[in-house]
């Protein structure tokens, strides 16, 4: 965990879209690799197995929610009390840290579940079609369709929100 469990949170925190559900993601994660580490393969990387256990997860949980109302607690601007080391499960810095705006932000969290995996791992993570064809379950052409389905629809919805932040800030 101290050696993945950064990269895990942060790849289950662009899945998600929060917190909450990141870290339990990342938790079913580590207790899953924690039951099945003897059917780890030396020799392959432990990396793509996890986010191959985190996808899933995220996929099961997804459709579990199917139909479910969820809705968002309101601020109560209370401070939080922060862990001792909260720096090393940072949102906010993993996503400066890459350089992802809130417009790409909230781009990818318009994508499919499959089509904001495949981006993330491909473009973010920098993984090969092989390594996300075996973290996603797929064939090579799938994972190849669902990166260009994804960048297509990204390059449209960037633009318009944009613009929408553009008159948003303007009517301010």
């Amino acid at each position: 965990m101290a050696t993945y469990g950064k990269q895990t949170y942060n790849y289950a925190y662009r899945l998600t879209g929060n917190e909450a559900d990141a870290r339990d993601l990342t938790q079913e994660a580590f207790i899953r690799v924690f039951r099945a580490w003897r059917s780890f393969q030396p020799g392959t990387s432990f990396l793509s197995w996890i986010y191959r256990i985190v996808t899933n997860l995220h996929r099961d949980e997804l459709r579990r929610r199917k139909g479910v109302f969820l809705q968002e607690l309101p601020e109560d601007n209370q401070p939080q009390d922060l862990p001792a080391d909260s720096s090393a499960h940072d949102p906010i810095a993993a996503i400066h840290d890459r350089q992802l705006s809130s417009t790409m932000e909230g781009a990818l969290r318009q994508l499919t579940a499959d089509q904001r995996a495949v981006v993330l791992l491909a473009d973010l993570e920098d993984h090969s079609y092989q390594e996300i064809a075996a973290i996603m379950a797929c064939s090579i052409g799938t994972v190849r369709s669902r990166l260009h389905r994804a960048r297509m629809q990204l390059r449209k919805l960037v633009p318009r929100l944009r613009e929408q932040e553009r008159r948003q800030g303007s009517s301010l």
